[in-house]
């Protein structure tokens, strides 16, 4: 049931097994987990018991410092997610639970030292590199979090998210090729539906330098997948800076800027979990 995210049930029948059988680690668990997936407070009470009546069980200990991160206890996660860690040293999973519970509590350094230390012994991990980029982007540390995006994208050349975020940082850093190879490349392996944000992407970076000609067949390109017309005032604006202002205004850089910021709002809603922190 609990596999099968039956979490209410799962808890019920678990509950009812625990009457027999109140010390038994793994109902107290189940019982834990179930309340962690419900947002019930009592998952940390739960899994605390399990942890005592089962020390030796690292998912236990994991699971618990899942329930305390989640209650915002950040010094208690942290303590046990390294029970967790120094039972399993090689799980990755834990590890980068440390990594997370350690910035939480402030420890940026030691956050990313957990997370290079799983990239030593796998340095391809994406769960590890995502972190590492997430981590980096959340602490202003715009250059390690574009190193840790361009690992990421080698690793995983067709994942959205990853390029997604290479394609930001690139640009944050002012490598347009850069940004408009991974915004092009996102084009081809994102949804359907999202290459008008990709197309979007490649013109407001080349907005940036003032690529007024590659911005204008971007942005011909991108009318042919524009099914909502969000594209027509930004060809308006680059086709009067090409080919000068006709008897129509054309819009204004600032609407044009604020077009695209929406659109790249929007993109990045489209892809939440992979910016989230």
């Amino acid at each position: 049931m609990l596999a099968a995210r039956d979490y209410e049930r799962a808890r019920e029948v678990a509950m009812r097994a625990l009457r027999d059988h109140a010390e038994d680690a793994s109902l107290l668990r189940l019982v834990g987990e179930a309340d962690l997936e419900l947002g019930n407070p009592d998952a940390v009470d739960f899994l605390r018991r399990a942890a005592e009546a089962d020390p030796d069980e690292p998912e236990v200990w994991q699971a618990l410092g899942d329930a305390l991160l989640a209650g915002g206890k950040v010094p208690g996660a942290r303590d046990a997610f390294r029970r967790a860690a120094a039972l399993q040293p090689d799980g990755v999973g834990v590890h980068i639970d440390l990594a997370h519970a350690a910035y939480a509590d402030g420890d940026v350094e030691g956050a990313i030292s957990e997370l290079e230390g799983v990239l030593e012994r796998d340095s391809d991990n994406g769960g590890a590199l995502r972190s590492l980029v997430a981590i980096s982007r959340a602490a202003g540390r715009t250059h390690d979090a574009h190193a840790a995006a361009a690992r990421l994208a080698e690793a995983e050349p067709d994942d959205p998210d990853a390029l997604l975020q290479l394609a930001e940082l690139s640009l944050e850093l002012g490598s347009v090729d850069e940004a408009v190879d991974a915004y092009r490349h996102l084009r081809t392996v994102d949804e359907d539906q999202h290459q008008i944000y990709a197309y979007h992407g490649m013109i407001a970076a080349e907005l940036t330098r003032e690529g007024w000609r590659r911005a204008l067949d971007f942005a011909i390109e991108a009318t042919r997948v524009d099914r909502l017309g969000r594209t027509t005032d930004i060809l308006a604006y680059i086709v009067a800076r090409v080919f000068g202002a006709g008897e129509r205004s054309a819009p204004s850089r600032t609407e044009v800027d604020a077009a695209l910021a929406a659109s790249h709002a929007e993109h990045r809603r489209e892809h939440e979990e992979a910016f989230v922190f």
